[in-house]
């Protein structure tokens, strides 16, 4: 069986570290030609930053892989030239944003002409940014070229509920497979005191932080007024801000700050792309990780990230973030400061609940292997070639199993 994976690869464009992740997991397992881009001029597509990583790096993850770069984001000639090349069984795509549509579907098209079976992952449902003109081009695109897919996988359990209710797909047809650790950095076990030194934070203070792209369904505005609270009962509690604006702009956040009159020594924001060499400092440095996002279909890739490093991870209870932790005592209320602020002087100031999440997480962050993940992908490429329907298999059978929360 030949898999053609339609996706992203590093440098770092949109999907690019659970592509990196994936792919190489499949690789191990199943003959499989990646199929990338070779231009990705649209930020709003790509997400694009610069790096000091060279390629060197991901290509030797990505070794056991062919990797054909032949798309460019806006171009359906070049969809069109892949669609005429493709020799394989089964084409995987990987769908997060509608504006693809213009490359991906004289793909599909040709492929489903040539009886090759079609998987899209759906990462995001809906756009991240709901205005009326993104979620108005998003449901056309998407009912566009939906009715050409054989199977869709989707991240959680709230993802396939909301995907069927939009769109009117046969729930059978969609399968569950959990987002994987990202271990996108070569990681060395930092002392805590050593990853501060270097990021010439606190030492002494119970560092709450928050990291990755800020956009307004973060919630990174529910934290700050949060974050008020907590210091009022927690005199050392440092709130470090770590990502890049997009589609935001921080003025609102800076108010808020100073409305509140947050000073240096309760907060620091470090604003634009953090290098991958320097990622494992800031979650090193961290006592616990905060996901105050908004939006009902997101499963939060950082959620992830923490686990890999065993921190403490306080979520609010929307899309799948719920999965990346335990213990309820750390789900909080979508946009509900009160319960922010209480939930997180709680973990701060109990020592036992923190080393408890500290070793939920290191739990997780086992469970959840890209190599099980991958398993369950070709159980379902197995299932479209006809192959494990008398073991009974169905759409709900491909999520991973988590232990029971507490």
């Amino acid at each position: 069986m030949k898999i053609i994976f339609v996706g992203t690869l590093p440098p770092i464009i949109g999907l690019s570290p659970y592509c990196l992740h994936l792919s190489n997991a499949l690789s191990k397992k199943i003959d499989l030609e990646f199929i990338s881009f070779k231009r990705f001029a649209n930020k709003s597509l790509s997400f694009k930053r610069e790096t000091k990583i060279s390629e060197e790096y991901y290509n030797d993850i990505l070794k056991r892989i062919k990797i054909r770069k032949l798309l460019t984001w806006n171009s359906p000639l070049s969809g069109f030239k892949v669609g005429l090349q493709l020799k394989g069984d089964i084409l995987h795509v990987q769908w997060w944003i509608s504006q693809l549509i213009l490359v991906y579907l004289p793909i599909v098209l040709i492929a489903k002409m040539k009886n090759i079976k079609i998987v899209f992952s759906i990462h995001n449902i809906l756009p991240h940014e709901k205005n009326k003109k993104n979620v108005f081009l998003d449901k056309v695109a998407n009912r566009f070229i939906f009715p050409f897919v054989d199977a869709f996988i989707v991240h959680n359990k709230r993802n396939k509920r909301q995907f069927v209710e939009i769109y009117g797909i046969n729930e059978r047809k969609v399968f569950i497979v959990t987002h994987g650790v990202l271990d996108l950095v070569k990681k060395t076990d930092i002392p805590m005191e050593v990853a501060r030194r270097h990021l010439h934070l606190p030492s002494r203070k119970k560092i709450v932080l928050f990291f990755g792209y800020i956009r307004p369904y973060k919630g990174v505005d529910v934290l700050i007024k949060a974050f008020v609270s907590v210091k009022k009962q927690v005199k050392n509690a440092f709130l470090l801000i770590s990502g890049q604006i997009l589609n935001d702009t921080w003025d609102k956040y800076k108010k808020l700050i100073k409305e509140n009159n947050l000073k240096e020594d309760d907060i620091r924001v470090d604003l634009g792309f953090v290098p991958e060499e320097e990622v494992g400092y800031y979650f090193s440095a961290a006592d616990v990780v905060v996901l105050p996002y908004k939006h009902l279909d997101t499963h939060g890739g950082v959620g992830a990230l923490a686990l890999s490093f065993k921190k403490p991870v306080l979520v609010t209870d929307v899309g799948g973030l719920p999965e990346f932790i335990k213990d309820t005592r750390v789900l909080v209320k979508p946009s509900d400061v009160r319960d922010l602020s209480e939930k997180l002087t709680k973990v701060l100031k109990d020592e036992q609940l923190c080393l408890k999440l500290q070793s939920d997480s290191e739990r997780l962050s086992r469970e959840i292997t890209w190599d099980r993940i991958a398993d369950e992908t070709i159980k379902i490429y197995h299932s479209l070639m006809g192959e494990g329907r008398d073991n009974g298999l169905t759409s709900n059978s491909f999520k991973l199993n988590f232990s029971k929360r507490e």
